[in-house]
């Protein structure tokens, strides 16, 4: 199996002019310093950060104007990504840079293709449309965040919420449950739904009409009576007086069940932007009114939202754009409101015509009839052909389209049931029994045998990871967590197995001995071909973990240097402009 190993970081800020290099070994790395506050945990992040991932950054980076370079390597192949706001740039072994405007799409695409790895997520806008996540969801469990992972597992990055429901298809991928081939089941799916979809919304469009054609085009009770042979030689004999007419009228009951079905849809669409315009106008009042400072903690998930006046701005930015659809949608209401007044005056002069032609056809009616009743077949009789030829026609069309959707439901749960043997009951079972004695066996090396296993029997259970014997034991159980599960991710093989990067093991004040044990037991628990890259404070516990990593120091002046602002500055330019020898990558 392959490894992506982090070869090199470089990060330059404009504003600050300034900037730094750092170097990475393929085995054990150490970021620390004396302080806790010089950037061990910031340097950390960018490595994600310009690989296109979102962990939590401090806001003062967000005035930096910060562009990162990373130069990581996939097997035997070196690759350089490079990052600026949320442009992304890519370039490949022997390769041109490559840019991109977003991370979602073409990017997340081609770095996925280079790391192997093939998980997908329906779009939360769409759920028939299945996207290749971005690289946050690739590195979720190999990540530990100081402030986010250690009491909540597979929450090191932010905007994972993009997606619903992620957590179950990600975690099954990394963890051998979900193999590759399940997505390709997933992908036929997905396309059967999308043409199940379309066939739905025209299904409704032709129920629309019918209901249009049964309220502006009364049944004749004489036309119910007629058999199929007596209803077709009456209508050939009425065919040279009406065609014109009747061609006309189902014109005009087309045109008013588009405009109604339109109308529906618009006045939908109207109802969510006023809702969101009046959402954005208590965002922007609670974000200036209710919050001091420039961030705020969420209560119940832990993300850190900023609160900064560009943030602020941005609302009312889209509070602008959400009246402004407002008065287009009003407008076009309007629209259709006029066209369907216009259509509905056509239909009755059409109509007036048609009664004259009905008189004609006065002595069809039976004997005896009374003149209220011969008035009502005159006005409905002819009306009644035309209705019945337009109903025979939407319900030729609507009986095909309801027979496609039967068959596609019928495929689905065809493919669903061959997408189920991928994984058979037996082999899920020795999967969750080999997760549990790998978490077992960590939790006796981490001395934390007083969390409780019993709720918990698959990698999916990570919420119910709790220790009785306080914090400190509670926070050796969730790292106990991470490394079975990084060990079945590295067993599993579904990807390209990346850097296990770790910010600062030592939470909860753990005991002396138990943090040296902890840095012993990620020494050997860490597959043997794998990077580890440690963020610690320099004490002595971590001199055995020193004495074996290659060291990266941090002083004072934290990670951006001055001295170092032209050199790195001169390595950031993703336009391929690059001079040599400066963009020739380390060894």
């Amino acid at each position: 199996m392959e490894n992506l190993v982090f070869k090199r970081l470089v990060v330059a800020s404009d504003t600050l002019k300034s900037g730094n290099q750092f170097e990475f070994k393929p085995r054990f790395n150490l970021i620390t310093a004396n302080d806790n506050s010089v950037g061990k945990s910031t340097l950390a992040k960018l490595l994600f950060w310009a690989l296109g991932g979102d962990p939590v950054l401090d806001v003062t980076w967000a005035g930096f104007d910060v562009r990162c370079l990373v130069d990581f390597s996939v097997g035997n192949e070196t690759y350089q990504a490079g990052r600026y706001g949320n442009i992304m740039f890519l370039r490949r072994p022997n390769g041109e840079w490559e840019k991109f405007p977003k991370i979602t799409g073409a990017y997340s695409d081609a770095f996925a293709e280079i790391v192997g790895f093939e998980a997908l997520l329906p779009s939360r806008s769409d759920s028939t449309k299945l996207e290749t996540p971005p690289p946050a969801f690739y590195f979720l469990p190999f990540y530990v965040d100081q402030q986010r992972s250690w009491s909540h597992a597979w929450n090191g990055f932010t905007n994972l919420e993009q997606y619903a429901k992620w957590q179950k298809t990600i975690i099954e991928y990394h963890t051998g449950y979900l193999r590759p081939e399940f997505f390709t089941f997933e992908e036929k799916i997905a396309a059967q739904n999308l043409e199940k979809k379309t066939a739905e919304g025209e299904v409704k469009k032709i129920e629309t009409a019918i209901d249009v054609v049964k309220t502006y085009v009364p049944q004749s009770s004489k036309m119910v009576t007629l058999s199929k042979g007596e209803f077709d030689t009456l209508a050939a004999e009425v065919s040279d007086d009406i065609a014109k007419l009747q061609a006309k009228q189902e014109d005009l009951l087309g045109t008013i069940a588009e405009i109604q079905t339109e109308r529906v849809y618009l006045q939908g669409q109207l109802d969510l932007a006023t809702i969101a315009s009046s959402e954005l106008d208590k965002d922007y009042t609670f974000s200036v009114e209710c919050v001091e400072g420039e961030t705020l903690l969420c209560p119940l998930c832990g993300t850190v939202h900023d609160n900064s006046s560009p943030s602020r701005a941005a609302i009312l930015a889209d509070k602008d754009e959400a009246e402004r659809q407002v008065m287009q949608i009003n407008g076009k209401i309007e629209r259709l409101n006029k066209e369907l007044s216009n259509s509905q005056k056509k239909l009755e002069s059409t109509r007036a015509e048609i009664d004259g032609i009905n008189k004609k056809y006065k002595s069809l009616e039976p004997s005896g009839t009374s003149e209220n009743q011969e008035s009502a077949a005159e006005s409905s009789f002819l009306d009644s052909i035309a209705s019945r030829a337009v109903q025979k026609h939407v319900q030729r069309t609507m009986e095909t389209k309801t027979a496609l959707i039967r068959s596609i439901k019928s495929t689905n749960r065809n493919l669903r049931a061959e997408q189920k043997k991928l994984l058979t009951k037996e082999e899920r079972e020795e999967l969750n029994a080999a997760f549990k004695n790998s978490l077992t066996s960590y939790l006796q090396e981490l001395n934390a045998q007083g969390v409780n296993l019993a709720p918990v029997e698959s990698p999916l259970d990570y919420k119910k990871i709790h220790g009785s014997g306080g914090a400190a034991e509670s926070t050796r159980g969730i790292l106990a967590y991470y490394m079975s599960v990084i060990h079945q991710a590295h067993k599993a093989e579904n990807e390209a197995f990346p850097a296990i990067v770790i910010d600062t093991p030592n939470q909860q004040e753990q005991a002396d001995f138990n943090y040296e044990k902890i840095l012993q037991f990620l020494m050997g628990a860490v597959p043997s071909n794998a990077q580890l890259i440690l963020c610690a404070m320099d004490r002595d516990e971590i001199k055995s973990y020193r004495r074996a990593a290659h060291v990266i120091e941090l002083d004072e002046q934290k990670i951006l240097k001055e001295t170092n602002y032209i050199e790195c500055r001169s390595l950031l330019n993703f336009d391929g402009s690059i001079a040599e020898p400066s963009n020739k990558l380390p060894s």
